[in-house]
């Protein structure tokens, strides 16, 4: 909130207090009473077939009467030019959504093992920044920042047309994408966030997200963890059977690579020299996901439970 309100392009600021229990309600009053740019809105209670955070936005957009929505989390941090960056890209690039990925926050061990991880695949699947900056390759979004044309995105259906998509944010660019709009996913300094406290939350976070990545691209899944498994069962295959110089071979390459991808998204490269327990526990995360959507399981989440 404190970050939005220092934004330099002097945004509307409109929380969504989505039954909230820990004061947020109570410090947006306070601080909207000062300031005539914040409001709060309660979301109400969750109707049938609503996630949660696409029944907010929803409840949040209904009336608004700006050219463009930002939807934004409320753990993001932003620098103060930021949103005033992305109106200039997308102005530059003729966009009618703008998305953008910033920087994963991670403390201990456990995040630090999975959470750098999760990105580098990601990151993997991506391809070509250029190409995903320029409105082109495949359709992908990062829910904690995305910036909307308002007229582009209400005649697309606006967010009642994702409510049953498992993953709302890629949703969003996927309707704009068949309605003829361009969207853009861009790096960008000076978006800050720590999406999951601990290991058990980013476990549980990643295993939910991942599933509904991946449980409809099987091939991709499977070649995911052919690259994570095998070079971890290669490399314990040469160490209980005593061939140390093949093991010290395998273990230098795998954690080589897992501290190259660290440092090239900022965290902290020597947990790479874990490796493969890096590895052995995203393959599990997404190994579990991907069964979870197959067999239909209910997953919970910030109290609510999901249908997957």
């Amino acid at each position: 909130m404190a970050t939005l309100l220092a934004q330099t392009a002097s945004p509307a600021v409109r929380v969504i207090d989505d039954g909230s229990t820990d004061g947020t309600a109570g410090l947006v009053e306070r601080r909207a009473a000062a300031e005539p740019r914040l409001s709060l809105l309660a979301a109400g209670p969750l109707p049938e077939g609503w996630p949660g955070k696409v029944h907010a936005l929803w409840q949040g957009a209904r009336d608004a009467a700006t050219p463009w929505l930002l939807s934004t989390d409320a753990d993001t941090r932003h620098a103060p030019d930021l949103l005033a960056r992305a109106q200039a890209a997308a102005a530059g690039r003729r966009l009618d959504a703008v998305s953008l990925a910033g920087f994963q926050e991670v403390r201990g061990l456990g995040e630090n093992l999975l959470v750098p991880a999760v990105f580098a695949l990601l990151d993997g699947l991506l391809g070509d920044w250029q190409t995903a900056a320029d409105g082109a390759g495949p359709a992908v979004a990062n829910g904690q920042f995305i910036l909307l044309r308002r007229d582009a995105w209400e005649s697309c259906g606006g967010f009642e047309s994702v409510r049953s998509a498992p993953i709302d944010d890629v949703a969003v660019v996927e309707r704009l994408r068949a309605g003829g709009f361009r969207t853009g996913f861009l790096r960008a300094e000076g978006l800050r966030v720590r999406m999951y406290r601990g290991l058990g939350e980013a476990v549980h976070g990643w295993r939910r997200n991942l599933g509904a990545l991946f449980s409809h691209l099987p091939g991709t899944a499977a070649a995911v963890l052919a690259v994570l498994l095998l070079p971890a069962a290669a490399l314990a295959a040469a160490a209980l059977t005593g061939r140390w110089v093949e093991a010290v071979l395998l273990w230098t390459a795998g954690a080589a690579a897992s501290m190259l991808c660290r440092s090239g998204s900022g965290h902290a490269p020597a947990y790479g020299l874990l490796y493969p327990l890096d590895a052995l526990l995203l393959a599990g995360v997404l190994l579990l996901g991907i069964l979870d959507r197959r067999q239909g399981k209910r997953v919970s989440w910030k109290g609510r439970t999901l249908t997957p």
